[in-house]
């Protein structure tokens, strides 16, 4: 089964939307693949379909920055259900298992290969 990059890059924008119509802070730019960004001044920007949104960027009332993911987690920080430091230890989380499942897998296969060599010598 093949993903498509424009799937992805929907998702992506569809839940920046999301964030930028549900947050609780100011969004103050999306920054997109290729190191550009769709800055917000009281405006509508247009997005061109291509680019992968890869960060949002939040302002709170006392002039605090934080930087999120397009992604159910980012949501939840940008609609005030979790904190920022709950948000990072949740992300932190998220890529310790999937180290962990690589490295479980990967374990796996070389178990298995030096269990075949084994049979077959």
């Amino acid at each position: 089964m093949c993903v498509t990059n424009n799937f992805i890059e929907q998702q992506a924008y569809d839940i920046s939307q999301e964030i930028r119509k549900c947050s609780i802070y100011k969004v103050v730019k999306f920054e997109v693949s290729g190191s550009n960004s769709l800055e917000f001044h009281n405006q509508d920007v247009q997005w061109n379909g291509k680019d992968l949104v890869t960060k949002v960027i939040l302002e709170d009332s006392k002039g605090i920055y934080y930087s999120i993911s397009p992604d159910t987690l980012g949501l939840r920080f940008a609609k005030g259900e979790i904190t920022y430091r709950e948000y990072k230890k949740l992300i932190k989380a998220d890529n310790l298992k999937v180290y962990g499942v690589s490295f479980l897998s990967i374990g796996i296969l070389i178990v298995g290969m030096v269990t075949m060599m084994k049979f077959l010598i």
